[in-house]
Parts: structure tokens; sequence; C-alpha cells
């Protein structure tokens, strides 16, 4: 029988837990203690704003910390894509540094701007307004805590899907230095280094650190260029100030600089399209890493930002204040035909700014009502310019450009208090009120005109929670919380009556959730089932311009979805260094109304036929680690198994009867050992990344009835970290 049966099989007797890897032990003596008395040691978060042992966190939270990122060599977000159950992490495919995250079947995998995320991103607390950006390398990075679920009641943003909430290293009063050379497939080199230690005792504390990174891709074009190339530089330096022992500031600022040749493309066009009507027939060539692109591609970005956390203890509550700053500019350039011939080309320009404002107060109180309260505001704007050239025009230079800005504002207030009723007994109550207001201006293709359009939107979610704590080491919870997505403009509008604005949509989320700790905290496992029920939802459509063969990619308010499933984690302690980790993720997501017009000719009609996108059935993990000192080091070794079911990755009215745009079912297979000397100080680690060299779609897209385009994902990569600790 296949792997991925018996993945299934295994993973779904494992049961569950909300620790993928042991994820983040509260101190090195912790995870010390841990391996000697081979129990799982308790992982502290602070998913609720406050911090707790994750087993008493009544969410489904998976958190990953320093230790486990390095055991597994995760290396950014996507290297955590089917760890966690029921959560896809994925590049966008044409632009390979913006994320398309899902979360139990809700998520965003495009990079325009005019269109809000599903899925937030938090970097050092601080909201990442936009997804373009959001898929970069870690470096010195202290911990991931993925949130399953709406959230909106504690956090400054409000996420209809979720939060990746990534967080770096704090810097340390105590002198330290590391760095770690990395060499592997297809001319990867890398160096990540950083230094820390006091700047003034006890009270001043600094940290920096870098990466630089050259990668040579792993797709050839047929004329020898490297695509998928890359050539990065980030820094990222951080001051700790702790005055007094009430009050604490971490400044972080942040730079990257991302240069590269873009991703290989493939022609994945059918017989219909326009594209094969010009002696372009989709790539039959067997070699899904050899591409034939013609036009001059590209593929940069340059961002900075700033992240300002205040702590202020007032004795009964903590004031706690989170100031952000973001600019992020791209310079993309993309043959989207993927031919020699110059038929379609787009080149997209953009520069993007964010302030955000929050503020918080939590109450430090050991009785039995704790409370977070908290306001937010945040301002962006974004200008952008998406030229498209080519023979869809008319000829080979033929095209216009499209030009989009707009500023965007937003207040919230917010709060959640919990009520313990009886001795384990805890009663929720939450609540957010959130305003935004958008001003949009657009210039379409052929117009000699721009016009400006204005939209207001409001929206009151509520949440409301029982748990019940039967003992140290078991937990049950039940909840109901609603989510909030604002409308907006469409900012690929080929008309000013396209513009819009579209609707809000809003998912109504049901979950109940079981965590345990079992046979003498030798076992953990946790499972969550959940029910959402997605109203006035935003889709993507794509239509052609009236009177023209011009493609226009618009949101509109098509109905209502269902999206239910159950979703476990577990960890087990086997021996003093032998740990399993397990999870499983199963979704039932569809349609309950959907009317819409999809440019194919066949009018506004009934589409829930269509399958949604980025939801899978399946999400499977199965994770092996052992850690054992000997005489000669410590040795560290991990396989892990990921398995996916079949999904769509667009929407496109061609899904209800072919499978162009299906990421077929597949199972990747990683592995790495280490060996750490004695005096802690060096480490060696040969690693691999899909050691079975599983041919894996990232995403298939179509552009209307004109062409369709594909990207993979890596093919096997291998190598060799080499790691310094002073």
């Amino acid at each position: 029988m296949k792997l991925s049966y018996w993945l299934k099989c295994g993973v779904a007797l494992a049961a569950a837990c909300a620790t993928p890897a042991i994820a983040q032990d509260a101190t090195t003596d912790a995870a010390a203690a841990q391996v000697e008395t081979a129990t799982i040691g308790d992982v502290v978060v602070t998913a609720q704003r406050r911090e707790q042992k994750l087993q008493d966190v009544p969410l489904a939270v998976s958190a990953f910390g320093a230790e486990a990122l390095a055991d597994g060599k995760i290396e950014s977000l996507t290297s955590l894509d089917g760890k966690i159950p029921n959560v896809v992490l994925a590049p966008v495919g044409a632009y390979p540094f913006a994320s398309a995250f899902f979360i139990r079947g809700l998520g965003f995998a495009d990079v325009e701007s005019s269109f809000e995320p599903s899925v937030g991103v938090e970097l050092d607390g601080v909201y990442l307004s936009r997804n373009v950006g959001a898929v970069q390398d870690f470096f010195d990075i202290g911990g991931v805590t993925i949130l399953r679920g709406p959230q909106g009641t504690l956090y400054g943003r409000n996420t209809i899907g979720g939060v990746v909430s990534v967080q770096s290293r704090r810097p340390s009063f105590d002198f330290g230095a590391r760095a770690q050379a990395t060499f592997g497939s297809n001319g990867r080199q890398e160096l990540r280094a950083g230094v820390e230690g006091a700047l003034i005792e006890d009270q001043l504390a600094g940290k920096f650190s870098f990466l630089t990174k050259t990668y040579d891709g792993y797709t050839k074009n047929f004329d020898g260029r490297n695509m998928g190339a890359q050539d990065v530089t980030s820094m990222r330096g951080a001051l700790l100030w702790t005055p007094t022992a009430t009050f604490d500031a971490t400044l972080i600022v942040d730079y990257t600089k991302d240069k590269g040749t873009g991703p290989g493309v493939e022609n994945a066009s059918l017989p219909g399209m326009v594209l094969p009507g010009f002696g372009e027939p989709a790539d039959a060539d067997g070699d899904p890493f050899l591409t034939h692109i013609g036009d001059d591609v590209f593929s940069n970005l340059e961002a900075y930002g700033l992240a300002l956390n205040a702590n202020w203890d007032l004795g009964p509550v903590t004031l706690t204040s989170i100031t952000g700053y973001r600019n992020t500019q791209t310079d993309v350039q993309s043959d989207f035909d993927a031919t020699p011939i110059p038929f379609m080309t787009v080149h997209r320009n953009e520069t993007h700014d964010q302030f955000s404002q929050e503020f918080r107060l939590a109450s430090n109180s050991d009785g039995p009502l704790t409370y977070v309260v908290g306001a937010y505001y945040m301002t962006q704007e974004y200008d952008i310019a998406t030229g498209q050239f080519g023979l869809v025009f008319g000829g080979p230079t033929a095209g216009s450009t499209i030009y989009t800005s707009q500023k965007a504002d937003s207040w919230a207030m917010f709060g959640q208090a919990d009520y313990e009723v009886l001795p384990g007994l805890t009663l929720t109550a939450g609540g957010r009120y959130s305003k935004e207001e958008k001003t949009f201006t657009t210039q379409p293709l052929f117009s000699a005109i721009a016009k400006t359009f204005d939209a207001s939107f409001d929206d009151f979610s509520p949440k409301v929670a029982i748990s019940y704590k039967w003992s140290d080491t078991l937990l049950t919870y039940a909840q109901y919380s609603r989510g909030f997505r604002a409308g907006g403009f469409n900012g690929r509008a080929g008309t000013f009556t396209a513009v819009g604005p579209y609707d809000s949509e809003t998912v109504d989320s049901y979950e109940a959730g079981i965590k345990s700790d079992l046979f003498d905290r030798r076992l953990r496992l946790n499972a969550a089932v959940f029910t959402s029920n997605y109203k006035d939802m935003q889709q993507s459509v794509q239509q052609v311009i009236p009177g023209t063969n011009i493609n226009q990619t618009l949101v509109a308010n098509v109905g209502s979805a269902k999206i239910s499933g159950f979703e476990a984690e577990a960890t087990a302690v086997i021996t003093n260094a032998f740990t399993v980790t397990a999870s499983v993720g199963y979704l039932d997501a569809g349609f309950d109304e959907f009317m819409a017009d999809l440019g194919d000719g066949k009018g506004v009609i009934d589409r829930t036929n269509l399958p949604m996108t980025y939801a899978p059935e399946w999400s499977n993990s199965l994770t092996l680690n052992y850690k054992e000192s000997y005489d000669f080091g410590l040795v560290t070794a991990q396989a892990s198994v990921r398995h996916m079911s079949d999904m769509y990755t667009s929407f496109n009215a061609l899904n209800a009867t072919s499978d162009f745009a299906m990421r077929k079912a597949n199972t990747i297979v990683d592995g790495s050992v280490s060996l750490e000397l004695p005096d802690g100080r060096w480490r060696v680690s040969l690693w691999g990344k899909n050691l079975t060299d599983e041919v894996v779609i990232n995403n298939t897209f179509g552009v209307g009835p004109l062409l369709a385009a594909r990207v993979y994902q890596p093919p096997r990569e291998v190598g060799v970290d080499l790691s310094f600790t002073f």
C-alpha cells in the first residue's frame, strides 16, 4: 500500500496535540530536565496576551521554539507547511516572497493590495497588513506561534482565519555571539551571524544579526538562465531597556533586500485557451524544472520596519504599547505565458507604507477574574503601477499600465474577560468593534483619466467560551467566535463601473477541544472539532472586460460556505532520547450558496459545485526525533513525513470539469542529523528536503481565457550547516 495510506492510519492512531515538536521549553534547564525524566516539558506561550502554559490555553494553538526550528531545519514559514493540521503555508507562485497562507480553509493567495488578507502574520507583535514580504528567510528567530480560527478580542488587528506570529530573539545582558554557514544544492550559500550583550549593565542590552544568501534556483531556462535565483541581505538590530523592575522596552529594526530572477514558470494552458492558438501549447517536455521563458524577468523586494514594544507593570494591571512601522517596495517583471514569444509580460511596481499603534491593559490578578482590554489604530498607503504588454494586445510592445493607490485607516476597541465561577470552571466573554475607511484611486488599462472612490466598513464581533480544567493534566473547552474581513475595492478592475466597493464578509466559528497530558506526562494528546459558517463570502473571480479580450480579476460577495473538520496533534516520549510527534487534520469544505458570473459565457448561475481552494481533505504529519549525549558530543537526528491530499491552488470556473489547477496528493520526507561538540560551541548538521524527490505543484493559475501557468515546489535538496556559538 502507498506510504500516504499508512501515514494516515498511523497518525490517526497516534491522535494528536497542540505542540508539534515539544515546541518551546520555558528554559534551557527545563529542556535538560525533560531528557532526564523522559517527560514532556511545559511550553510557555502568550496566545492570550499573557504568559501561560500551552496546555492551559483553551484555543487551538501550535508553537515552535528556537530548538524545534533548528532541529527541523525550518528556514522560513513555508518550511512549516504540512507540519500543522489544516494549515497551508505556501508562497504565491509568481511572487515567491508573498504568502499564500490558509488556516482551516480560509486564506488569501494573491498579491493585490486592495484585498485584505484572511490570515494575519505578525512580526514581533506588529501586524503585516499585506502578504507581500511575509515569506522571508529566518534568522535569529526565537519562535513561531500559530493560532487557528478567528482572532480579534485579544489582538490589535482582527483576522478571520487565524494568526501566524513570528518572534525574533530578544537581546541578552550576557555577551554572546553565534554564526552559521550553510552550503547546499543549487548553489545555496548562506551566512547567519549575530552578537549581543550588555551596553549598560542591567539596564540596556543590544543585539545585531544578519543574513546573507545566494541561491541559483532549482529551475533552468532553455537559454541557460537560472530561474528562482536569489541574492538576499537581511539585518536586524535590537535594544532592550530595563530602567526599573516594573518597566521594559524593546526596539527592533529590520531591513531586507531580496534580488532575484523570479520563479520558473511553466506554460500550462489548456487547448481552448488563446495562447495555444499562437502556436504555444502547454509545455510537454516532461521536465518540470526546465522552462522556456523568453522575456527578461526579475523579482526584487526591499523592506524595512520598526517595532517598539513597551510594558509597564502598574500593580493591578500591566500597560503594553506596540508601535510598528513598515515600508515595502517591490519591483517584479513576469513572463506569464512562459514561452519564447512576447505574448504577455506583466511588470508590477509597488510601494507600501504602514503605521500601527496598539495599547493594551491586562490584569495581573491571580484571582478568579482576568481580563485584557485594548485599542488599535493602523494607517496604510500604497501606490501600484502594473504594466501589461505583448501580443495579446496586438503587438510585442503593445499594451498599457493600470495605476492604483489607496489610503486606509482602521480603528478598533477590543477586550476579553475570563472568570473562574467554580474551581476549574471558567467562563469567557469578549468582543471587538472595528471601523475601516478606504480611499481608492484607479486609472484602468487604456484609460486617460483616473477616479477616486471612498467607502467605510464597521463590525462588532463577539466571542463566548467555557472551559473546565478537570485536573492539572486535562482541559476541555468549547467556544463561539466571529471573524470579520472588511470590504474594499477592485484593484484590477478594467472599468470604473467594476471598481466596487464589495461588502465585508464574516465567519461564525464553533469549536470544542481537549488538551491532555497522559501517562505521567509521557504523552501529550490534544484535539479539536470545529464548524465555520462563511457569510457574504469574498471570492476572486476572473472576467473578460466587455468588448475586449483583456482579463480583469474582481472580488464579489458570492454567497456562503461551510467548513467543518477536526484536528489533533500528539507528542510521545518513547525513551529518554526518542520522541515521536504526529498530527492529523481533516476538512470538509464547500459552498452553500454561490451565484456568480465567472466569465465563461454562462452568465450568473449556481456555482456551488466548484471546489474551494487550498482546502485539502487530509493534512497529516509524523516526526521522529532522537537526541542523546555521548562522550564525543550531542547527537540529534530527525525524520519527518508530511502528507496532503488533493487540493486546488487557484479558483477558476474550469475547476468544475478540469484538474489543471489541482495539486495532486503528495508525501514529502525530510531529514537531518547533527553533532554538537561537548563544549557546546561547535555544531555540524547534514540535512535533506524532499528526500524522495517528489514532484509537487506549488500552484497553477489561469489568466481568464488567455492562458494558464504553473510553478513547482523544489525537488530534492541537501546541504550542510556549520554553526558556532560563543
